[in-house]
């Protein structure tokens, strides 16, 4: 039976029923997002982060999967929220909206919310529009608005950036563009940001060009330059399959020191990314954020630098490594 056919009285009835229906599954996808982020599984499938895990398996837009894992992280620190949500008493921008607001708070006042006062603060949003909740918790939380950053793609390939500024870095902004303003002198911050950020690949570049590369470290445990700008930089990695050695236990001062040492222009650089990869899909992580080289093998437990025994791995999966991935 087609919905035009439907009595007024049925149609909104029927409606009634399905926003209860989903309501309901909002909140039981919630706690599912919030316990695959408790165990970390978006690293065992090959993402770097929960984020891009909602992003690109389930295809939520970036803004839709902020809200909910700002909504599932409140959820496992606060219980009562799930009711809340089924109940229509609060909705995703809002707890999304009072995440924010709250980090900004704890940041700026250098002190931690308990959960039970933030279980107050949400108790008097409740059933409240968008607008009354920001003034709500600007009253609060004596803090402005949370600022949000927007990055929005064109059918041309081109990409809008929105970001606000505070005061002082803005004057900074400034300041930049008057010492670049020979180079720039248009005052577009499109350019501007254009051309620091080439200044900055190129000096990377050339850092990395200077650095003596044939050069042995004094230290046996250093990694040596070349096998560190091969693992880093693209070239070939037969070990990059290859599963990860299990150890419990934390990396010795020799680990810490030996990742502290890779350089970020080396790391800037890689077009490879991290190599884990999924065993059950095959699918490889990529990711080249934050980029470290990892011991397959620790070398308190007798792992060396060879580079049998080397592996590039982005910071989250490098942190999981001692996991059963």
């Amino acid at each position: 039976m087609k919905l035009e056919s439907f009595p007024d009285a049925r149609l909104v009835e029927r409606l009634t029923k399905l926003v209860r229906t989903e309501r309901k599954i909002t909140h039981l996808v919630l706690e599912c997002i919030a316990e695959v982020d408790r165990r970390r599984l978006y690293l065992e499938k090959a993402y770097p982060s929960l984020f891009e895990y909602l992003t690109q398996v389930y295809g939520y837009s970036a803004a839709a999967a902020q809200r909910r894992i700002s909504a599932a992280r409140l959820l496992r620190e606060i219980p009562e929220v799930a009711a809340k949500i089924e109940e229509g008493k609060l909705n995703l921008s809002q707890i999304a909206l009072i995440t924010q607001n709250i980090q900004r708070a704890e940041k700026e006042f250098r002190t931690k919310m308990d959960a039970t006062d933030k279980l107050e603060l949400l108790e008097k949003i409740e059933s409240r529009s968008f607008a009354e909740t920001q003034q709500i918790l600007a009253k609060e939380l004596k803090v402005e608005g949370a600022a949000t950053e927007r990055t929005q793609h064109h059918g041309d390939g081109s990409v809008t950036l929105t970001m606000t500024l505070t005061k002082e870095e803005y004057h900074d902004w400034c300041r930049v563009g008057e010492l670049v303003s020979h180079s720039i002198p248009t005052r577009r911050h499109a350019e501007l940001a254009i051309y620091l950020a080439k200044k900055e690949i190129s000096r990377r570049i050339e850092i990395k060009r200077a650095s003596p590369q044939g050069k042995r470290s004094r230290n046996p445990r250093q990694i040596a330059p070349s096998l560190r700008k091969r693992l880093l930089g693209g070239g070939p990695t037969p070990f990059s399959d290859r599963k990860r050695f299990p150890i419990p236990g934390p990396r010795n001062e020799n680990e810490a020191s030996n990742l502290k040492s890779t350089s970020e222009s080396e790391v800037a650089s890689s077009p490879r990314g991290c190599v884990y990869t999924d065993p059950t899909t095959g699918k490889r992580c990529g990711s080249r954020h934050l980029l470290q080289i990892d011991h397959i093998r620790p070398v308190h437990a007798g792992g060396g630098n060879e580079a049998e025994n080397l592996r590039a791995l982005c910071s989250a999966h490098n942190r999981g490594r001692n996991r059963s991935l």
